[in-house]
């Protein structure tokens, strides 16, 4: 195994890994969305009830 793709293979490690941890973060982030989300049609659906 040569130095060059031991360092190709290190440099995919490292970008897969970074985009697994911003996917993670996203996926965390876009979940609390959906949650309030919820909540708000929740409350726009009692509103809308009460007319």
């Amino acid at each position: 195994m040569s130095l060059n793709s031991l360092l190709v293979n290190l440099r995919y490690l490292l970008v897969s890994s970074a985009v697994l941890l911003v996917n993670l973060h996203f996926t965390r982030e876009f979940r609390g969305f959906t949650r309030e989300f919820g909540h708000f049609t929740r409350e726009f659906a009692l509103f809308t009830r009460e007319f």
